[in-house]
């Protein structure tokens, strides 16, 4: 069985009224040298995992995203806009020995470009924990931010999450809230997270070979640009909120158009 994050009932629930301020344009982290950049993997295990989705509106989203790309919104007055945490026991990337790691992805869901995944999303802001991951990540274009003093703490006396991207993270952000996990196997999970770079589109795929699908009631407070695209200093997450883990995953960072 196959875990699928439904296209017809986000774009349902985007045409919920909304009332959002408007932002001001992107700035995005330059990323290193293209020297010696190529396609790679990445091995994560022992992970835990928050998916929050809330909606934004589609014409400040839209100004996010190059023409290639097409919001699942589009034509309707908000689109969706997907924050991930997670916090992995091993990070390993290209073969090397795995380290502990964080990462917060945040970004808007989109059109499946190439016809794959269980749901694709533009990155907008990538923040890791993670030396080598970061580091590999810019050398491929992507505007990857390495936080070293970044905190994912998931208690499970009191099932309580908290995650807290400060600076040199850009924008800093704090997540909290309560979680339930499950432990009941729901099957696998594709995701694709696109970014446009001066190499090109690069994708990064996920494939969890297994996925146990948890609940969660979250809130996220931030500022600046990622605050202005959502019209407030917080948010909680109306479309869809989860609490996952695995055991194991597999990453593949490509490079897909010239």
């Amino acid at each position: 069985m196959r875990v699928k994050i439904s296209i017809a009932l986000v774009l349902l629930l985007v045409g919920v009224n909304a009332g959002w301020k408007e932002q001001d344009s992107r700035t995005q982290a330059a990323p290193l040298s293209l020297e010696g950049s190529s396609d790679f993997s990445v091995e994560f295990t022992d992970c835990v995992e928050s998916i929050g989705v809330t909606l934004v509106p589609t014409d400040l989203a839209r100004a996010y995203l190059p023409a290639q790309f097409i919001l699942v919104g589009e034509g309707q007055p908000v689109t969706p806009l997907v924050v991930r945490t997670a916090r992995c026991r091993g990070v390993a990337v290209n073969g090397h020995l795995p380290e502990s790691g964080e990462i917060v992805q945040i970004g808007l869901v989109i059109v499946p470009p190439d016809g794959t995944g269980d749901i694709n999303n533009y990155t907008l802001w990538y923040d890791t924990s993670h030396a080598h991951l970061a580091t590999r990540l810019q050398q491929t274009g992507v505007s990857a931010q390495l936080v070293p003093t970044m905190v994912d703490d998931y208690d499970a006396d009191d099932n309580s999450l908290f995650v807290r991207v400060p600076k040199p993270g850009t924008p800093s952000l704090a997540l909290s809230g309560s979680v339930q996990p499950s432990l009941n196997p729901a099957g696998s999970f594709l995701a694709n997270w696109w970014q446009q770079t001066s190499a090109g589109d690069v994708k990064m795929s996920t494939s969890v070979p297994v996925i146990n699908i948890g609940a969660a009631d979250l809130t996220l407070t931030t500022n600046g640009s990622l605050g202005q695209l959502f019209g407030g200093s917080s948010t909680g997450f109306v479309v869809l909120q989860q609490f996952n883990t695995f055991t194991s995953a597999h990453m593949e960072v490509s490079v897909v158009s010239p």
